[in-house]
């Protein structure tokens, strides 16, 4: 039920990203709303349940992009992979370091696929910016704090249960004579 519910935000992040704040292909202001939720899969859930939410909607992700297929699949595994290792190995309060890291995990990714390409195919992108690169990074960290309380919420709302157990039990007896010598 979890997975099958953050597949549906995943989604609704992807449109909102790719059709409501992308305004042209290369515009400086539209946040990486996905990337949000790939840095919040690797902090809170386990591999598996990740992989299952994240390997749609890389794929869904990388046909709605158009850049050179296979290379958003990457670039949400690489920082999921990324993501994952440092947490584990950070021993400080997860609320000191999830957004920054999630900010300076953007930009060493970013910065590996510029990298590659500029490489394999030079004539695909486009000279690296640096402030650009910047704004990008404020822009996530700033989407990020409504968005993890949102996923952080929701996640929480998922795991309680909606039926709870006492209310299906039916109740031989008077129900209104107290049990077991209760008073």
């Amino acid at each position: 039920m979890i997975p099958f519910v953050f597949i549906l935000i995943g989604l609704a992040l992807i449109v909102i990203q790719t059709s409501v704040l992308m305004v042209n292909p290369v515009w400086v202001a539209s946040p990486d709303l996905y990337y949000i939720l790939v840095a919040y899969l690797a902090y809170r859930f386990d591999l598996l349940r990740s992989l299952i939410i994240l390997f749609p909607l890389s794929w869904i992700m990388d046909v709605f992009s158009g850049v050179t297929i296979g290379t958003y699949p990457a670039i949400c595994f690489g920082s999921f992979v990324l993501l994952k290792i440092i947490d584990v190995k950070i021993p400080v309060r997860e609320s000191l370091y999830q957004v920054p890291l999630m900010g300076v995990s953007y930009l060493v990714v970013h910065k590996v696929v510029y990298t590659f390409f500029s490489f394999v195919n030079p004539d695909s992108i486009g000279p690296w910016s640096w402030p650009e690169i910047f704004v990008k990074i404020l822009l996530l960290v700033l989407f990020a704090f409504p968005l993890f309380r949102f996923f952080e919420y929701m996640h929480q709302r998922l795991q309680k249960k909606f039926v709870p157990f006492k209310m299906l039990r039916v109740r031989s007896g008077n129900r209104f004579r107290p049990e077991n010598g209760e008073r």
